[in-house]
């Protein structure tokens, strides 16, 4: 199966609609259609369905992104052994991460590694529902930044820093004293995540989870609409400090007592790419530096 298949394959995949997967590689839409009836022809499977608003995975195609990401770094691995320097200068990278670690240390992290190495090409995936370091672990991303605790076997994980999370109070419930105990919080009613939620996790071994469960006001996994309904006075919502500092007006932010924190980790491969590796090398150094923010 022809290289540059797989990679409009994977594009298609991550993109939803062949228009999209097209202008993201820079290639014509009937090059993609073509490449995607060649790959069917071969393997002798339906792997999308064409829909009006897009074209979505067969079970066929769903099973074929994994080993075909895991064909591409192969590749991929190949050229870095046969040409390093140019491939680190060149090459591309993914990195994965959740929506609330986009901002730090993702954004922070990449922007230190951009500038060293303006020449790769970065894509940036949003995971809010599978481990991050799964997610590595199946070759769909060469760098995971993620709050997991348990990853998959091949994938190693560096700690980063700890990140403080502090509470959205609406302004008309506020005390004004900056500090918090977390059951008084939780009296005036939580926006949250649904259980898998790690914050949500964090809540319920400081509290116990039916004390979590019953305080629950609102459930969304949207951050964006959190605020919202905070500054309308439904509940408090609990998010890292360097995403609720940008809330705006009718919002105050609390810290808590007990104070809530999580471990930051960046995951990789047991054999980064040299793009890889210097991500990797990049964001250690600011770390150490403390250049993290709230990460740090």
């Amino acid at each position: 199966m022809d290289r540059r298949h797989l990679e409009y394959f994977l594009a298609l995949a991550d993109r939803g609609s062949i228009s999209a997967a097209a202008r993201g590689l820079g290639v014509s839409q009937p090059t993609i259609s073509e490449a995607l009836a060649r790959m069917e022809k071969e393997c002798g499977l339906t792997l999308v369905r064409r829909g009006s608003r897009g074209v979505t995975l067969t079970d066929a195609g769903r099973d074929l992104t994994g080993p075909a990401a895991q064909v591409l770094r192969a590749y991929r691995d190949l050229d870095h052994a046969l040409h390093p320097l140019n491939v680190v200068q060149r090459g591309r990278l993914t990195v994965v991460c959740p929506r609330t670690l986009a901002r730090d240390p993702a954004a922070t992290a990449l922007g230190a590694f951009k500038s060293k190495f303006p020449n790769v090409a970065v894509t940036m995936l949003s995971n809010d529902t599978d481990g991050i370091g799964t997610v590595v672990a199946s070759g769909q991303a060469d760098i995971g930044l993620g709050v997991d605790e348990v990853f998959d076997e091949g994938v190693e994980r560096i700690l980063l820093g700890r990140q403080r999370i502090v509470a959205l109070v609406p302004a008309a419930r506020s005390e004004g004293e900056g500090v918090a105990a977390l059951t008084d919080l939780l009296r005036i009613g939580l926006i949250t995540s649904p259980r898998d939620d790690v914050t949500r996790r964090l809540l319920a071994e400081r509290l116990g989870e039916g004390t979590v469960d019953g305080a629950v006001v609102a459930e969304t996994i949207s951050v964006a609409s959190m605020i919202p309904l905070v500054r309308a006075g439904v509940g408090v919502a609990f998010l890292p400090e360097s995403v609720a500092d940008t809330v705006g007006e009718g919002v105050v932010l609390c810290r808590t007592r007990p104070p809530l924190t999580r471990d930051i980790w960046m995951f990789h491969g047991s054999t980064p790419s040299p793009a890889a590796q210097a991500f990797i090398e990049t964001t250690s150094r600011l770390r150490d530096e403390g250049g993290m923010g709230n990460a740090g």
